[in-house]
């Protein structure tokens, strides 16, 4: 055997792919239960079933392991997103898929909260530059498709800020998930209501009548 190979640093590309995601896979996992200080080079390795040695040696450390999940994430998100741009209704598929992932992933908004809203959290910066940059510049454009069949059928007349109204979207739907304690235990709204296409209907008509309204107001 190889002095390679005695190091657990195999030689077979397949194989060496294999053990790069199986840590992506783990550090995904582990970024959403705990805190990025609070995981472990070893604790990476034992959830991945990997030497833990391998961290270092695909990817340079616990660092770029986790910039290279968030940004398989990232590519993820961001190529089913982009699916929904030519449909009807765009601003409603976004909603129903932004809410659909959160409820999949129990773990992204504890994430959010814990760790981005976290200034000392160490990759904030760079995390927020990945998906998060992306839909600012994607979801007004989304929002202008909405507000142009609007003006065209005279529901609307004035200009709307589309930058302005995709901030408070994103608000809308990520407040219910990131405050989760307010909404069950003083609005009673529980997790199983998330899950309702009444919840996505109820979104996109507040978003929606929200524009109309404020037209109307300006007007």
């Amino acid at each position: 055997m190889t002095q390679e190979t005695n190091r657990g640093r195999p030689k077979d590309t397949a194989k060496q792919a294999e053990q790069k995601q199986k840590l992506i896979d783990a550090a995904n996992v582990l970024m959403r239960e705990k805190s990025y200080r609070s995981v472990t080079i070893r604790e990476l390795g034992a959830a991945a079933g990997v030497n833990s040695a391998m961290i270092k040696y695909y990817f340079g450390g616990k660092e770029e392991l986790f910039l290279e999940a968030m940004n398989q994430m990232v590519v993820q998100h961001f190529s089913s997103v982009q699916a929904i741009q030519d449909k009807p209704e765009p601003v409603k598929g976004f909603i129903k898929y932004i809410v659909n992932t959160l409820n999949q992933d129990k773990g992204l908004a504890k994430f959010i909260h814990d760790e981005v809203l976290n200034e000392n959290y160490p990759l904030r910066d760079k995390f927020l530059a990945g998906f998060p940059s992306q839909m600012a510049e994607l979801l007004p454009a989304l929002i202008e498709r909405e507000v142009a069949a609007l003006q065209a059928h005279k529901a609307i007349k004035g200009d709307v800020n589309c930058k302005y109204a995709a901030f408070n979207l994103m608000s809308m739907i990520m407040m219910p998930y990131v405050a989760a304690p307010i909404r069950k235990i003083v609005w009673q709204i529980c997790d199983e209501q998330l899950h309702e296409q009444a919840w996505v209907d109820h979104l996109y008509q507040q978003f929606i009548g929200g524009i109309i309204r404020g037209q109307s107001d300006d007007n």
